[in-house]
């Protein structure tokens, strides 16, 4: 069911505006060889295409396949099926010099988070980043976190001690999108909906996409809102 759901929802044309805000956010910190962890159908990979180097992973082959098609003319590009829990990926990266590393919206499908830490402390060079993109507060998991395969969820001093515990120090940290809190609360606490129970998911992510990133984007530019549906951690090696 899980993979059926995510096949679903793997059509990123309805939040570009979303992910190019994200990516923006974020923009600052990626250096030019980077590891895009569960890069999914592109999210992000579309804007690192001019990097010296990008390496792409991701354990499903739908996935696999989309990223090939929108790479095959790319050398810059390396694309492998492999999960960031593995220690052979540790083996792979080394080959790329990482300076980056991208895990957006992927610890948290990741059953031990800690190894896979542990392993982009491995892959990254030292002085390098590793950029969290990490749905926020544990109190909103519900059925929907359940149903797309999260494991969790993220309060910031569970984050800030699993990155101690793994070598990382914490450089930079914030919440985005207060609206989405709202949002998730209301789909997954309130209403108690699932991807497969709501019918609305579209309509919801097309609405705000093209009506409230936009005005959203310029408040939040303005004053990290102490609370957002996703927090975003930037850290380094120790």
């Amino acid at each position: 069911m899980y993979e059926e759901i995510i096949k679903a929802q793997a059509d990123n044309s309805l939040t570009i505006n979303y992910n190019k805000w994200i990516f923006d956010s974020i923009l600052p910190y990626i250096g030019n060889r980077v590891m895009d962890v569960g890069a999914g159908s592109g999210n992000f990979l579309q804007y690192l295409l001019n990097r010296e180097s990008v390496v792409t992973i991701d354990v499903l082959d739908i996935f696999i396949d989309r990223l090939r098609r929108l790479c095959d003319s790319q050398k810059n590009v390396h694309i492998f099926k492999c999960d960031i829990q593995d220690d052979s990926v540790v083996q792979i990266a080394h080959q790329y010099s990482i300076d980056t590393v991208i895990c957006n919206n992927v610890l948290e499908h990741v059953r031990d988070d800690l190894k896979a830490l542990n392993n982009i402390n491995e892959i990254l060079n030292k002085g390098g980043n590793l950029i969290l993109i990490l749905p926020a507060f544990r109190f909103l998991y519900s059925k929907w976190d359940k149903s797309v395969g999260h494991f969790r969820r993220y309060n910031y001093k569970d984050i800030k001690a699993g990155l101690a515990k793994t070598n990382f120090t914490i450089r930079k940290n914030f919440y985005m999108n207060i609206i989405g809190f709202f949002g998730w609360f209301l789909n997954g606490k309130i209403l108690k909906n699932t991807p497969t129970k709501s019918c609305f998911i579209e309509q919801q992510a097309i609405f705000f996409d093209r009506y409230m990133v936009g005005p959203l984007r310029k408040i939040e530019s303005v004053f990290h809102p102490p609370f957002g549906q996703s927090l975003i951690i930037v850290a380094q090696p120790v």
